[in-house]
């Protein structure tokens, strides 16, 4: 199934008096990078989220928040020696810069490492671990579910118009190939013309214009390039019908595409087939911009 990389859905799975809810965000990337969070007493529960969103998803940013509600009350410990060694440098510090004022009791306790909670993976409370686990797992496969479904519906939009510029760009490159016979033509009547004004009428010499324009037309052939592009285009066409894990092959066919047409309007002069090959190149950079959101 063709998919876009952005995606929303959330997810929960309740057991006794535990909820645990899973928010997850994708947005596009390069490739797939994993940001969770959970609290911290429950970051044990980023391993069993991982594995699952990795299994499902191949690229983009994925954002996904992990809460728990309900439970026994986590005991709170205050770290002693932390809260001591806030103060004392506070006291140093004041002393120092001569400041005015003291480390509060409301400062002191919301500083880094004074509350801590009981870990919530301690040997009695294994059986809890055990549920959150199982919980978090159910909710993250609701949230993957939804991500996938919103990032299917992008994709479905995204290859409409995909499927759009594709074929103006179809339409353009039969342009350019009915036209290319004419650029040889143009070139020998162009040198004929340029000799006979810079010759005398009886110092053109047949045969040597034969093997100039000869020269010349090898040099303008357009008809590889043209046969390139025509192959890159049904590549194109077929990776959209194939759908998934798309994004990476066609911007590179996007570049090799690019490539062909600078080369057929470097070679050619014709102006109907440099308006085609311009035309070309600006959906190409619409395609282009349309596949960074490609999975």
């Amino acid at each position: 199934m063709f998919q876009s990389m952005t995606g929303y859905g959330t997810g929960s799975a309740q057991q006794d008096d535990r909820t645990v809810t899973v928010e997850m965000r994708t947005v596009n990337h390069r490739f797939l990078d994993l940001h969770i969070r959970a609290p911290r007493e429950y970051s044990f529960l980023e391993t069993e989220v991982q594995p699952l969103i990795r299994g499902a998803l191949r690229r983009g940013r994925v954002d996904a928040t992990i809460s728990v509600q309900g439970g026994p009350e986590s005991a709170v410990v205050i770290d002693q020696q932390a809260a001591q060694r806030y103060v004392e440098s506070a006291s140093r510090l004041r002393d120092q810069f001569h400041l005015e004022g003291a480390l509060d009791v409301a400062t002191l306790m919301t500083l880094p490492g004074v509350i801590q909670k009981q870990d919530n993976r301690s040997g009695e409370n294994q059986a809890e671990s055990t549920l959150l686990s199982g919980l978090v797992r159910q909710a993250t496969q609701e949230a993957l579910d939804g991500v996938i479904g919103m990032r299917q519906q992008e994709g479905k939009a995204l290859r409409a118009d995909l499927m759009n510029h594709l074929a103006a760009i179809l339409a353009r490159a039969s342009t350019i190939q009915a036209y290319a016979p004419v650029v040889t033509q143009e070139s020998r009547k162009k040198l004929e013309e340029r000799m006979a004004r810079l010759l005398p009428p009886d110092g053109l010499d047949p045969q040597r214009l034969a093997q100039e324009v000869a020269l010349l037309a090898d040099k303008c052939d357009i008809s590889e390039e043209i046969a390139r592009l025509d192959s890159h285009l049904e590549q194109f066409d077929s990776l959209l019908e194939a759908g998934k894990e798309i994004g990476k092959r066609l911007d590179f066919l996007l570049q090799e595409m690019q490539r062909e047409v600078n080369t057929i309007l470097s070679k050619s002069g014709n102006l109907e087939i440099a308006r085609c090959g311009i035309d070309i190149k600006a959906e190409i950079e619409k395609v282009r911009e349309q596949i960074q959101n490609v999975e």
